[in-house]
């Protein structure tokens, strides 16, 4: 008998009869078998997106040429390629998914970020660490306490736990007197669908130390040792969102990096418009040097020369008076304070000049950060004792505080901040912003990069989100748009709708083809609808400290029209 064979991927999805299918083509018409064969080929198509999940390695050494494998769906090999910093040149080898990455000896340390594209899509933003330490890369069989993979410090490990019921081990030598810093990178920065657990353990498989969510989901080991000995760093994992299955996780997105080192580490740093203080292990000196990389999508990058570890730090704004841990706070507003920690029931307080009638609001930032502090604040008159706003969780499941208040005279106003566990700590790390509470509205969007065509309009959803009172009308446009691209401006209102979600009409012309960048910018419109000077830029966030202001989207080619017969 005749028979057709058609394929998605790997699946066939018809066979003959003589192959044992259940599936019999020879009774069906003509007509339904190309049904059949033309709805394979469509899923082809759909499925024919550039797709980058990861890069493996994840980390590589500055000023070194390393090998590395891109996982993803590739139709066409090599794709265009794109990286966010000048220092770092990545080259697609003759196989596909292979590639070369260079990085300059004057490249900063931190996260080169690498997109693939074609002329039909454009893949998301992919995190590359970069490092000044050399980068060990597991090896397999290491799961045993005898497979335990030997490392030298300081170094820079990049491993993956590739399936389920994996863990990694690595044996280090260590001497009396020095403190070894093991530091996760997975969760928060390679955005690892990983909870990670690291121990410390003898080689006969003791357990000295325990370490699990200390760095928002990523875990950190600080240990002195208190003789010459060998000992093993574990690390394992359980899915970032638990389910009911008992045992270790893995999965080939499950990719981490280990700073390991009993030098220098630097774990965070606070910044004003002068200086860096580096707060970390192991630091004898703790003046941070700030990298000027404005043309990079991520913030700046602060660390200390010859040490491991760095930290982003987010822009410093000059009407803002930063006070850094240990400077006196003389009351000036708007202020960002930061602080730590260090022993059990301790609290800071901090005072300031309030003016009668006016709306104030403290803020703390730790754990949106991945610190540890569960905050709460506590604003009171000092005149009267009287507590004017107490507050523990700004949102549920948050634990940062945040509270308004208004003051009822002129007069000094305290604002404490306390520990809700009573816990402290190096990690035990925060922000506190105080500034006059004014009507403010965030725009964001849940993705960086999209896809238009011709024939079917791309509408894009825009959250509008309106805090303190905000009821003000939005103009909310896309602006620098390609050639050829139109998108007509909608209208926030403040009730009903379009008060919390827009959507922004977006067509292609014949003409459009290729990629391009644009924004999205909201006027602020007066009482009479008319645009005011007032202006925000939606924002994505490709990692909380990481957002993006500029998008990009793909107009593939149109299709080639079948010639006639």
């Amino acid at each position: 008998m005749n028979s057709i064979n058609c394929k998605c991927g790997d699946k066939s999805i018809l066979r003959s009869r003589d192959a044992g299918c259940s599936v019999v083509f020879a009774g069906l018409s003509h007509r339904l078998a190309w049904m059949l064969v033309l709805c394979c080929f469509t899923s082809q198509l759909a499925h024919a997106q550039i797709k980058l999940d990861r890069v493996f390695p994840p980390a590589v050494a500055v000023g070194a040429e390393t090998a590395v494998t891109a996982e993803g769906t590739f139709p066409n090999w090599p794709p265009n390629i794109d990286c966010d910093v000048n220092q770092v040149s990545v080259s697609a080898g003759e196989e596909s998914g292979k590639l070369t990455i260079k990085v300059a000896d004057d490249a900063s340390v931190g996260v080169a970020w690498i997109r693939f594209h074609d002329d039909q899509s454009m893949t998301g933003l992919v995190p590359l660490v970069l490092s000044t330490a050399d980068v060990f890369s597991e090896t397999e069989p290491n799961d045993k306490r005898s497979q335990a993979n030997p490392i030298e410090l300081p170094t820079l490990v990049a491993g993956r736990l590739a399936k389920g019921g994996d863990s990694d081990a690595y044996r280090v030598s260590l001497k009396a007197g020095q403190t070894l810093v093991v530091s996760a990178t997975a969760n928060q920065v390679l955005k690892s669908p990983m909870d990670a657990v690291l121990q410390l353990t003898d080689l006969r498989g003791n357990v000295l130390y325990h370490s699990d969510d200390v760095r928002g989901l990523d875990p950190q080991i600080v240990y002195p040792t208190v003789s010459d000995q060998d000992l093993l760093i574990r690390i394992f994992a359980f899915p970032e969102t638990p389910n009911s299955t008992i045992g270790y996780a893995g999965s080939p997105s499950f990719l981490y990096t280990l700073d390991v080192t009993t030098g220098p580490f630097v774990d965070h740093v606070a910044a004003n418009e002068k200086r860096a203080i580096a707060f970390g292990y192991n630091l004898e000196d703790q003046t941070a040097t700030v990298s000027d990389i404005a043309e990079n999508l991520s913030p700046p990058i602060a660390t200390i020369p010859g040490a491991l570890g760095w930290s982003w730090v987010p822009p410093v704004y000059e009407a803002v008076h930063r006070v850094l841990p240990g400077d006196e706070f003389e009351g000036t507003l708007p202020a960002l304070l930061f602080g730590h920690f260090t022993k059990a029931d301790e609290t800071h307080r901090y005072s300031f000049t309030a003016n009668k009638g006016k709306k104030y609001r403290a803020e703390v930032r730790s754990k949106a950060d991945g610190f540890l502090l569960d905050s709460k604040l506590t604003i009171t008159d000092p005149k009267s004792g009287k507590t004017l706003a107490s507050n523990d969780d700004v949102s549920s499941g948050g634990y940062d505080a945040g509270v308004d208040f208004t003051a009822a005279e002129d007069g000094p106003i305290d604002v404490a901040i306390s520990e809700m566990l009573g816990e402290f700590g190096p990690r035990h790390f925060y922000q506190l912003s105080i500034r006059e509470s004014k009507p403010e509205c965030q725009l964001s969007i849940a993705e960086d990069h999209f896809v238009i065509t011709q024939a079917k309009p791309l509408e894009l959803s825009v959250s509008v989100n309106r805090k303190s009172g905000f009821q003000s009308k939005i103009r909310v446009a896309a602006t620098d748009l390609p050639e050829g691209i139109q998108a007509e401006p909608v209208v926030s209102e403040p009730k009903g709708d379009t008060a919390k979600t827009i959507k922004l009409k977006v067509t292609a012309s014949d003409n459009a083809i290729g990629h391009g960048r644009f924004r999205i910018l909201g006027t602020i419109l007066d009482a009479d609808d008319q645009p005011t000077k007032e202006t925000i830029q939606a924002t994505y966030n490709l990692r909380p400290s990481v957002p993006l202001t500029e998008f990009w989207l793909t107009v593939p080619p149109v299709p080639a029209k079948e010639a006639s017969p």
